[in-house]
């Protein structure tokens, strides 16, 4: 209560009081901390402000669509204070004031005017917000362009896109960027400004619907709507370039009405794909539907809330950026998964489960490298099953199959889980190994071919021997590449072919 007190009485002498000269309106009362709803017209625009303040204080309006502002007092100009909205400091007792405002278009100042102490606070906190904004954008940026770039997806480029043409709206709109250019320029500023709405009405279009997978159900639709995006894009820049009060006009409506049908149709757009199981499409729908009431009191209820007037979009596009960036990663991690999936299926054979021969190159690649580092040999195992077509040919390719599939087996159980097993095609199969010492070498060879000529299979209650020849190979250096590892090996096996006694498939009596 007595902070109350002190707060009540330290400004009950205080009042302000504002006219605009061009208009016969009386003086308006300019109370602490509440916005004047005092409106600017299109060209010079003068203000009488007469103030008794016993503590000073500073008074801000809004930046947006002016060309030039000046304070005059005691025929002295101020010099505003470095900030993002308009403000000038106020002395402290009595005096009379005269500020110009000359602006590109109708507009709301919004003066306001509070306490020195409460302007720095909040001009602190708001530049805090601001500066977590921009650097949410940056950070969404770069990650989803390096993800994308690996993931070769151009919806995540959009997003990039989108999410920097969003954060330029916001930073010229809010005026940061005069903390760090003059007033000069103030012209270019808002030729960018203009600019930026249509890059952002424009990229958000493309990004939208191409996350929503629009174009495969309603592509005359999807053409529409980024075909009035583009008309969207052409009013801003004719704004840039044609300086007439009639076509302002026209093209600011033109613009406002169109974004707003845009955001609603891909809103409405949103929910019939997320009621239809498009993945990210319930949050496209919960993120837009920030953004379209965002719009609505920047478009029809313009007058209704100077809060949302200024910070809806601020407010909406954060919490956007935030729910289509999960949307994002959601669909990054998912083709992620895909792709790793992908790229373990192009290295498998499918039907014995082992490594194809893309797969075996890669892993015998990452042995020869370690062979090259820690010494020791490299072991080359190549079988090749003895008179396989006749199992083909006398019990079908299922039988075939099968043999296959136990030789793979039988290969994969017999050796460690950092050697290379696998089937370059047909019944040719390799095994690469690593050894520290020769002496590992022989028993591991002779204990793989007693394995392998053991094996049998079962068709129609007949059991058929499966006989395999394996030729090895020992390299004491690192081989130069992978194509003179199975050269070397074929040559072994084909050796081994020939030397051994080959004998005719047998039933063996189960």
């Amino acid at each position: 209560m007595l902070a109350l007190f002190i707060t009540f009485d330290s400004h009950a002498a205080d009042t302000c009081k504002i006219k605009h000269l061009n208009t016969s309106t009386p003086a308006s009362a300019l109370k602490v901390n509440i916005p004047s709803e005092l409106t600017a017209k299109r060209g010079v625009n003068q203000y009488q402000i007469s103030c008794s303040v016993k503590n000073g204080g500073v008074l801000s309006f809004l930046r947006p669509g002016l060309d030039s502002f000046t304070w005059q007092q005691n025929n002295t100009v101020k010099t505003p204070l470095k900030a993002g909205q308009v403000a000038y400091l106020m002395d402290a007792g009595t005096f009379t004031a005269t500020i110009t405002l000359k602006s590109k278009l109708n507009y709301t100042p919004r003066f306001k005017w509070q306490p020195t102490p409460t302007y720095f606070k909040k001009a602190q906190q708001n530049s805090l917000i601001m500066g977590s904004f921009y650097g949410l954008c940056i950070t969404l940026i770069f990650y989803v362009l390096i993800m994308g770039h690996r993931l070769n997806e151009s919806v995540f480029k959009l997003y990039s896109i989108y999410i920097f043409c969003i954060g330029s709206f916001i930073l010229l709109q809010e005026g940061q960027v005069y903390l760090f250019v003059t007033q000069h320029v103030s012209a270019v500023i808002f030729n960018l400004y203009l600019l930026s709405i249509g890059l952002t009405v424009l990229s958000a279009t493309w990004f939208m619907l191409a996350l929503l997978e629009t174009n495969k159900r309603w592509p005359k639709l999807t053409m529409f709507l980024k075909t009035l995006a583009c008309i969207v894009m052409l009013f801003a820049v004719l704004k840039m370039l044609v300086n007439n009060l009639i076509f302002w006009t026209i093209a600011g409506h033109v613009m406002a009405y169109s974004s707003l049908f845009i955001v609603a149709v891909i809103f409405t757009l949103a929910a019939m794909q997320a009621l239809k199981g498009v993945r990210e499409a319930t949050l496209v729908f919960v993120a837009l539907s920030f953004v379209l009431v965002s719009m609505i009191f920047r478009v029809l209820l313009i007058n209704q809330s100077p809060f949302m007037q200024r910070y809806g979009f601020v407010l909406a596009f954060a919490v956007e950026s935030f729910l289509l960036a999960v949307a994002v990663s959601r669909r990054i991690s998912r083709m992620r998964i895909a792709q790793k999936r992908a790229e373990t299926e192009a290295d498998y054979d499918h039907l014995c489960g082992i490594l194809n021969r893309r797969g075996w190159a890669k892993k015998s690649a990452e042995l020869i490298k370690f062979h090259a580092k820690k010494g020791g040999v490299l072991c080359l195992m190549y079988i090749d099953l003895d008179d396989f077509k006749l199992i083909n040919d006398n019990y079908g390719h299922a039988t075939g199959d099968q043999a296959l599939c136990k030789v793979a087996h039988n290969l994969k159980s017999s050796v460690r889980k950092h050697d290379a097993v696998g089937r370059l095609g047909g019944d040719e199969f390799v095994v690469l190994a690593h050894f520290y010492t020769k002496a590992q070498v022989s028993p591991k060879i002779h204990h793989l071919k007693t394995h392998l000529n053991q094996l049998t299979i079962n068709h129609n209650d007949q059991v058929i021997a499966v006989k395999a020849s394996v030729g090895s190979t020992v390299f004491s250096e690192p081989p130069n590449n992978i194509d003179e590892i199975l050269k070397a090996g074929d040559t072994a096996m084909y050796h081994e072919k020939l030397q051994r006694k080959v004998k005719p498939l047998t039933l063996v009596d189960g």
